[in-house]
């Protein structure tokens, strides 16, 4: 069981109680927010196709958010470049970004659960976790590791309106 897991149990609670779009925004922010975490940075980390194609990605679905569009936002032609960056990007945690990612838009299809939103943001942590390389993962060790702390307290800020 990650830390993620143990300090976000009652999150689905509070998720519960506000909109699909709060939600949805959650767990937009929670991805930026993510990729905003990589040490040293997420341009260093990663092959720049992929800074380019997802920092793309992010921006359409922020505008999304406001406009409704669908601007090549979930169709099979998007799915297939999100995953083939797996294939051409062997960075820790892009596969965990990814599937933040993927999640984030299939779940616009319908009412933005409670659900999506963790599955979206345990999947953005994940992608900070992996970013770190710690050798053994317990809570233990990403309670030691600062910015994987940090990721869960700004995530419970942005659950809780803080932030």
């Amino acid at each position: 069981m990650l830390l993620w897991d143990e300090e976000s149990e009652d999150w689905e609670e509070a998720l519960s109680g506000l909109s699909a779009l709060r939600r949805r925004e959650i767990a937009l922010i929670g991805i930026i927010m993510a990729v905003d975490s990589v040490r040293p940075s997420f341009e260093t980390m990663f092959a720049d196709h992929t800074v380019t194609w997802l920092r793309q990605a992010l921006r359409r679905c922020r505008a999304e958010l406001t406009q409704s569009t669908a601007e090549e936002i979930g169709t099979e032609q998007f799915f297939d470049e999100l995953h083939a960056l797996v294939e051409q990007d062997s960075a820790p945690g892009l596969a965990s970004l990814v599937m933040a990612l993927s999640t984030y838009v299939d779940c616009q299809a319908g009412d933005f659960t409670p659900e999506c939103t963790l599955d979206v943001l345990s999947a953005s942590y994940e992608a900070v976790l992996n970013s770190e390389r710690i050798g053994k993962v317990t809570p233990d060790a990403e309670r030691q590791n600062d910015n994987c702390m940090r990721l869960i307290e700004a995530q419970r800020d942005l659950l809780l309106g803080r932030r």
